[in-house]
């Protein structure tokens, strides 16, 4: 199902409150975008990265059989695996770091974060780690943050003014006491026409 204009006017949505759900939906869908390109963007730095490194083991192991007894050469290839492997290394730690940040980013959306960057900067980043799809040392965090600061979250309860409905009054004194006393309107009309 769309979530359309079409559909929140044909549930009696109009003017402001449509421009501002629709504001809201738009900002929520722009955020949902930008972290999926960056996914995307991870995933083909990691595809690349991970190729050249294959590629220049490759030709480390060629040149290491092709070199024989020259030392020199040997050091030369070792120092290059030992640099290949540093770097490997740090790239996955890029990488995991990166992982890590996506996750909570997430996690801060999905609670209702109304500033993720703000409520990030209360948390110690340090003692939360990834295992799997989880974050290990996050959610006491964020509860400790969301009690001590819960104007920088959504609280998923209705304004007062959507809980109150529209009374609708047709004909007779909305404010009267309904004890069969005309309205305002009807004892003008009987004054013009004459009656009393």
């Amino acid at each position: 199902m769309a979530f359309t204009r079409e559909f929140l006017k044909g549930l009696n949505i109009e003017g402001d409150n449509l421009e501002k759900i629709m504001t809201e939906y738009g900002k929520s869908h722009t955020e949902s975008a930008e972290l999926q390109k960056k996914v995307e963007d991870l995933t083909s730095q990691n595809e690349t990265l991970t190729g050249q490194i294959k590629e220049r083991d490759g030709q480390l192991k060629t040149l290491s059989k092709s070199v024989g007894d020259n030392e020199e050469l040997k050091t030369q290839i070792k120092s290059l695996q030992d640099s290949n492997k540093q770097t490997a290394t740090e790239y996955q730690a890029k990488l995991a770091e990166q992982s890590k940040n996506f996750k909570i980013d997430s996690a801060l959306r999905d609670a209702k974060a109304r500033n993720p960057k703000a409520v990030k900067a209360l948390l110690d980043l340090d003692k939360v780690s990834v295992d799997g799809d989880n974050l290990v040392g996050f959610k006491d965090q964020l509860e400790a943050v969301k009690k001590d600061n819960d104007y920088m979250f959504e609280s998923g309860k209705p304004n007062e003014s959507t809980k109150q409905g529209v009374k609708v009054v047709t004909g007779g004194n909305p404010g009267g006491n309904g004890g069969g006393e005309p309205s305002i309107v009807q004892r003008i009309a009987q004054r013009m026409t004459g009656g009393e």
